[in-house]
């Protein structure tokens, strides 16, 4: 039986919710507008005719641009602060870790936030003793517990917020952006612990711009642009809906053409004078290996048109620790300057492997003109285990100002990639072939009393 089915109402429910904000050009505009006298009132809705159902286990994503609303949703779940229309339920207790700091009197002591900040949760003094000792042992900060925490750093803060959060084994638990915050050991151990939320059965809401972590841990994604709901459901259509958002498409729905042979080919160069003379065809559709469920966005001036795994035909199969010669080919339909072209690999699970660029192989950009056709080698050592992989390739390139990515054309899991051999030899995804070796010339007898 679903979850939906098996329970009578949703965790919370919205419908139709909205907020909106009002500015003035002068002070004194307030007092008019008071007194029933509208003058130069500014309307400014953060979000708007949003419906929403949250259900006992799942975990959302909840993506969009900055300034989409996607925060002023969550503090409205978090009972900030009210919708200014719609109609909001809450059957549960909810706890959120919403930005740096949230709920933390800047002038008491980490130990006395701790106090405050479950007390506001939901916690008995009795129970913040019971878990104080786990809650001081996850965040890790020692005597700074002691010390006001208007002196912690950004790392700090989060840490013990987040610490009090999961302590507190809310229903649903609420995260907006703040596990970004802090260093790799600390965002690992918080997803871990988010790991185990799930396993438990709690109900979690993550805003992150990371959609390998949304793919990773969700299992529904809710888009947010431009103060509305846009998408709400499975989490690979709505990454597939917030990356055409963010970077645009240039793809038409067109048959590909079908001109394309796939007959073994032993070197490199053969193989890339065969993707040569298809010139500006874009035929990586029908290549074997070819993933229909590819998410492809950017502005069309240069496409990953063709790609092809060296000695091989059909779906690319390499051995463990075999050397990988891929060819990828490039078509540029612009003139395009300070180029920049990537290959990513991951799981099918969407948990990222590998992933490199030219600019931080070489350090160098590289230029284009109107009508090249590029055939780049990408060659790695496939120190993998037996799996299925997805790569990803794209051709991007830096603003004038060298500080933005502009993707020109980006192709996401857009090929499989099989990795062969005994399944059952080992578990993970890098392959360290590791050897056992227990030396019988070494063994001694001890008696058993």
């Amino acid at each position: 039986m679903s979850k939906k089915l098996s329970l009578s109402r949703p965790l919370i429910r919205a419908r139709g919710i909205g907020k909106r904000y009002i500015s003035y050009d002068q002070p004194h505009h307030r007092l008019l507008q008071a007194l029933g006298i509208k003058r130069h009132v500014k309307e400014f809705w953060a979000l708007r005719d949003v419906d929403l159902e949250v259900w006992p286990g799942e975990t959302i994503g909840i993506i969009g641009r900055n300034g989409a609303g996607k925060s002023t949703l969550l503090q409205m779940l978090c009972g900030l602060f009210p919708p200014t229309t719609g109609e909001l339920e809450v059957n549960a207790r909810v706890a959120g870790l919403l930005e740096l700091g949230a709920g933390f009197n800047p002038e008491f002591t980490g130990l006395e936030n701790v106090y405050f900040k479950a007390g506001l949760l939901g916690m008995t003094r009795a129970q913040v003793d019971a878990a104080m000792d786990s809650i001081l042992a996850f965040a890790e900060i020692g005597d700074f517990v002691k010390e006001p925490v208007k002196t912690y750093s950004s790392g700090m803060f989060v840490r013990l917020a987040f610490a009090v959060a999961v302590a507190v084994k809310p229903e649903v638990l609420i995260v907006d952006e703040a596990l970004s915050v802090g260093d790799a050991y600390f965002q690992r151990k918080c997803h871990r612990r988010i790991q185990e939320l799930q396993e438990d059965g709690s109900t979690l809401l993550l805003v992150t711009h990371s959609t390998d972590v949304v793919e990773r841990l969700c299992d529904r994604g809710v888009v947010i642009d431009a103060a509305h709901k846009v998408y709400d459901g499975p989490v690979r259509g709505a990454v597939t809906d917030y990356m055409k958002r963010l970077f645009g498409s240039h793809i038409a729905n067109e048959e590909p053409n079908p001109i394309l042979s796939n007959g073994r080919v032993e070197t490199s160069e053969r193989a890339a004078a065969n993707l040569l003379t298809l010139g500006a065809e874009d035929v990586l559709s029908i290549r074997d290996g070819y993933n229909r469920d590819e998410i492809r966005v950017g502005n069309g001036k240069a496409l990953v048109a063709d790609a092809y795994l060296v000695g091989r035909s059909g779906v690319p199969a390499l051995t463990p620790g075999q050397t990988v010669e891929m060819l990828v080919k490039y078509v540029c339909t612009e003139s395009v300057n300070r180029v920049i072209l990537g290959m990513k690999l991951r799981t099918m699970e969407g948990e990222l492997v590998y992933s490199t660029n030219s600019f931080l192989e070489s350090g160098e950009l590289l230029h284009y003109d109107a009508g090249s056709v590029v055939v780049a080698r990408w060659t790695f050592h496939a120190h993998l285990l037996p799996k299925q992989y997805l790569l990803t390739f794209g051709i991007s390139q830096y603003d004038e100002y060298g500080q933005t990515i502009v993707v020109l054309d980006r192709r996401t899991d857009v090929m499989l990639m099989v990795v062969l051999g005994d399944t059952g030899a080992a578990q993970g995804i890098a392959d360290l072939q590791a050897r056992v070796n227990v030396d019988t010339m070494m063994q001694r007898v001890i008696g058993v009393l």
